[in-house]
């Protein structure tokens, strides 16, 4: 499949190649999930529609016109209409991008806090070479100057232009540091509820970091996708997850995938998803998240008995740290209220309401249940 990406600034229109860009340690999985969908790579082969003016390891100029099968097309200013092909990696090639004279006091500035002069002033000289950072790392200049745009870009800069760049960016040519801010561009697209923008952004990641680490990022986000409503997203996180090669994780995420089919009320799809986890016990890594899952599957199914079976052990277990227990409270209080258990309904609302005072699912019970101010969770 091709699309057509306009970029924001001045001007590169070119067809992107959409190609798999596979999880290094992910295997083959067939859950019946949905999964991110694979972000864009850069092409091979390319015209700037502005030629870029460099310098040799001689600090002779060169003019860069684009690449061709990832090498390097480059004129020479001495020798008119005269072009060659470099390899990127050749021996005795350096790309250096000239360092703008202002790049001290913009740097002042950032250490200050204040990255709109580094952004204002990279930017046209930075967003154009996007594709160029396919050179590596040890063959130019480029990556530092772009790693200083890009940093003040995710930092302050509009976000849709950051998620822009950031689909065009060449992650397989990049290091950890560039990794680190597109990890925190992740989480500003959710406090700023751009859920598109989040999943744009975390298939990038897909491609580029390994299972533990999207998962370390991944949970969170789609703990917080579900939250906001947004369950195709959260789902698409678990199943691409759930192709782990490692059976905790695998697991984990199929879990959390049929928890999530659960909340939808879609509880023949919640159980075929669960049911591709075997029974865990207690000492098990995942029998925490077994319990609530297959407690939220009793809700869904209209068993209340196994549902108050289930999230009563979760709730015994689990901290007030847990980053699910609000949620807990809210289903726990809910199965005691459909079973008629007022009393016990009652203490543990009251109990909800001392941990999570403003908590949104303690707020949600309130409006189903009791009404926004009702005393009895005061």
């Amino acid at each position: 499949m091709n699309c057509n990406l306009r970029f924001w600034g001045r001007g590169l229109l070119l067809s992107l190649s959409v190609s798999a860009l596979c999880l290094p340690t992910l295997g083959a999985q067939d859950t019946d999930l949905p999964e991110l969908s694979p972000a864009p790579q850069p092409p091979k082969t390319f015209t700037l529609d502005m030629p870029a003016t460099v310098l040799d390891l001689n600090d002779q100029p060169q003019t860069i016109l684009g690449m061709e099968e990832g090498d390097l097309v480059i004129a020479f200013p001495n020798l008119p209409d005269s072009e060659a092909i470099v390899p990127v990696d050749g021996e005795g090639i350096f790309v250096k991008v000239p360092r703008p004279d202002p790049m001290d006091q913009w740097v002042a500035s950032a250490a200050r806090g204040d990255y709109r002069p580094m952004l204002k002033g990279l930017r046209p000289k930075m967003a154009p070479l996007v594709w160029l950072l396919q050179i590596p790392p040890s063959r130019t200049n480029l990556h530092i100057l772009f790693y200083n745009y890009y940093q003040a870009l995710v930092l302050t800069g509009d976000l849709e232009e950051a998620v822009a760049i950031s689909m065009e960016m060449p992650w397989d040519d990049l290091s950890t540091d560039f990794l680190d801010l597109a990890e925190n561009l992740v989480y500003r697209t959710i406090e700023e509820n751009d859920l598109e923008a989040t999943e744009q952004m975390l298939s990038v990641l897909s491609g580029s970091l390994d299972a533990e680490s999207l998962a370390r990022i991944g949970f969170p986000v789609a703990d917080a996708a579900r939250t906001a409503g947004a369950h195709e997203l959260a789902s698409k996180i678990y199943g691409t997850l759930a192709q782990s090669e490692d059976e905790a994780l695998r697991q984990k995420s199929l879990l959390w995938a049929g928890y999530s089919k659960a909340v939808e009320n879609q509880a023949a799809e919640a159980r075929a998803v669960l049911d591709q986890v075997p029974e865990l016990s207690r000492g098990d890594e995942n029998f925490l998240t077994y319990c609530l899952a297959r407690g939220r599957l009793g809700l869904a199914e209209g068993n209340t008995n196994e549902a108050l079976r289930y999230l009563s052990r979760a709730m015994v277990l689990s901290t007030v740290k847990a980053s699910f227990k609000p949620e807990l409270y809210y289903l726990l209080t809910v199965g005691y209220t459909e079973s008629g258990q007022e009393e016990a309904a009652s203490r543990l609302a009251r109990e909800f309401a001392i941990f999570y005072p403003e908590n949104p699912w303690l707020e949600q019970y309130r409006q189903e249940f009791g009404g926004a101010d009702e005393p009895i969770l005061n």
